[in-house]
């Protein structure tokens, strides 16, 4: 385990930084031909995702290590799970390659799951590319189901969206080692 802490990404913080953290984790998903926009995104995309939810980072000293957005409700989303009024979802989800493991993104999603609750959402969802085995067994693993598969316009590929409902009091397991 390493230490470090969850905040909301504040108005100095470098988006370059988190721009360039977003393309290392999302490289390998690249060199496999799944071109997620994460991993080749421009600073104002970046900034410009950010701006729509509310984002958050995984700090370990100076370092950012990972970084998650959540939003409520997308009415004008091209996935419908995303426009259910009763739904929160996660965009950007990364964690450092060299970080991962470490129980970073474990945290990000429980402090994901406690966003969505605390906004009285009934379900946490997000999507990743039909090919990312490893990611959807992740997911998986932390209680999330495939919902839908989504054809998102710009894509090259489908989009597999999966949720999990947000029972009172689940899912906040390993959240203790990150502070919100």
């Amino acid at each position: 385990m390493i230490d470090f802490a969850i905040r909301r990404l504040r108005s100095g913080d470098s988006l370059e930084e988190l721009t360039r953290l977003l393309h290392r984790a999302f490289n390998e998903l690249a060199l496999r031909g799944l071109d997620c926009q994460c991993a080749s995104q421009s600073v104002a995309r970046t900034r410009e995702r950010v701006e729509r939810g509310e984002c958050f980072i995984a700090v370990s000293g100076a370092q950012v290590i990972g970084t998650v957005t959540l939003e409520s409700v997308d009415r004008h989303s091209s996935i419908p799970t995303y426009r259910d009024p009763g739904t929160a979802s996660v965009h950007q989800l990364a964690v450092d390659p060299a970080r991962q493991g470490a129980g970073v993104g474990r945290a990000l999603i429980a402090h994901a799951t406690a966003w969505a609750r605390a906004r009285r959402h009934g379900r946490l969802a997000l999507d990743t590319p039909e090919g990312a085995v490893r990611q959807l067994a992740w997911y998986f693993d932390r209680g999330f189901d495939i919902v839908e598969t989504a054809h998102v316009p710009g894509r090259r590929y489908a989009s597999v969206v999966l949720a999990k409902p947000l029972a009172p009091g689940a899912g906040i397991a390993g959240a203790a080692s990150a502070s919100p």
